[in-house]
Parts: structure tokens; C-alpha cells; sequence
């Protein structure tokens, strides 16, 4: 099954006309996941009144707004992949290590306002899997790093393969926790 991609991270600072930064595009991803985890069949309606409630972005410009509907419905896409689709919005390799961490925090942050703005009362009875991956993105919503100097560059190389393997770690944590939350979906057999 092939799933929509997501729209272009630097087209989509330039459509935010200076409103956002990386870190503050990067949470409007997190935020259409945290929702569509938490309630998988809400429309982009919600999505962007739950980016007003978070102060995210009020009454987004109307080609911005086409942007943001767009990765809300690529967003929908990629959770309901059975092959593990779902990509991080987050900028790109061309921006600093410490740049893209500070998007990734802020991405994680998002997610858990997101995920927590619904008082969803199944938050309360996940599973020892899915309450340590909520645990862990917590902690990652908390990163910092270091300023990357190296004399010999080895470890900005190892802080790179680490954000590396952060991404995939929060991709996975995503996915357990829309497998724990989205219940059957239509067409499941119930044995």
C-alpha cells in the first residue's frame, strides 16, 4: 500500500510567511498525529481548532491552510499504514543538529498536548508497552544537546546517528500508541 507523503517542510515555512518557526511547523505535525492517535476519524476541522486551542496558529492564511490540510490527511494516511509509514515533519539535514533537536523536543510536546488535550480516560489504562512509550516521548519533549564541538568532528557524527535512532524510537512509540488507542477498526474480525 502505497501512502501519501508529506508536504515539503521548506515549502511549508515559506507558506507560514515568517508566523513559524521549524520547531513551530514541526508541532503542527504533532499535533494532527496526537489527534488522529487519540481520535483517528477526526476531520481537519478539529485539527485546526485544537491548533487554536494550543496557540499553535489562529485562522492560518488560505494557502497555508491548504498546506496544513494537506499534511493532516497525509498525517491520517501514513498512521493508518499497515506498513509502518508514518515520517516525522521536522527540517531538514541542512539545518543545525541543535535546530532540528529543538523541533524534534517540540514535536514530542505537541504530540503529548495533543494526545492529552482529549481527557481521553483510556490515557489511564494502557498497557506497560504503550505507558513507557508515553513515558519516553516525555523525556525526549525535555532534550538538549550539547553545542557539537569537536576537534576531530567524532562527536557530531555520533550526536547524528543518535538523533537517527531518536526519530525512529518516537515513530515506533507513535505507532504503540495508535495501536492502543484507535480500538477496531471497520472490517476487524472479532474472534
Amino acid at each position: 500500500m502505497s501512502t501519501l507523503s508529506l508536504p515539503d517542510f521548506d515549502h511549508g515555512l515559506a507558506m507560514a510567511s515568517g508566523n513559524l518557526d521549524g520547531a513551530g511547523l514541526a508541532e503542527c505535525h504533532c499535533i494532527a498525529c496526537g489527534l488522529l492517535v487519540r481520535q483517528y476519524k477526526a476531520n481537519p476541522d478539529a485539527f485546526f481548532d485544537l491548533l487554536g486551542m494550543l496557540e499553535v496558529i489562529h485562522d492560518p492564511a488560505p494557502g497555508f491552510r491548504d498546506l496544513l490540510e494537506e499534511l493532516f490527511t497525509a498525517s491520517r494516511d501514513q498512521l493508518g499504514d499497515d506498513e509502518m509509514g508514518l515520517a516525522l515533519w521536522l527540517p531538514g539535514e541542512d539545518e543545525s543538529l541543535e535546530e532540528r533537536t529543538a523541533a524534534l523536543a517540540q514535536w514530542c510536546n505537541g504530540f503529548l498536548a495533543a494526545i492529552g488535550s482529549g481527557n481521553d480516560e483510556r490515557l489511564d489504562s494502557l498497557s506497560g508497552e504503550a505507558a513507557e512509550s508515553l513515558a519516553d516521548l516525555q523525556e525526549i519533549a525535555m532534550a538538549e544537546i550539547g553545542d557539537g564541538e569537536d576537534t576531530d568532528g567524532g562527536d557530531l557524527e555520533e550526536e547524528e546517528g543518535a538523533f537517527a535512532e531518536i526519530i525512529e524510537y518516537i515513530r515506533i512509540a507513535v505507532l504503540i500508541l495508535r495501536e492502543e488507542l484507535r480500538g477496531p477498526r471497520d472490517g476487524d474480525s472479532i474472534h
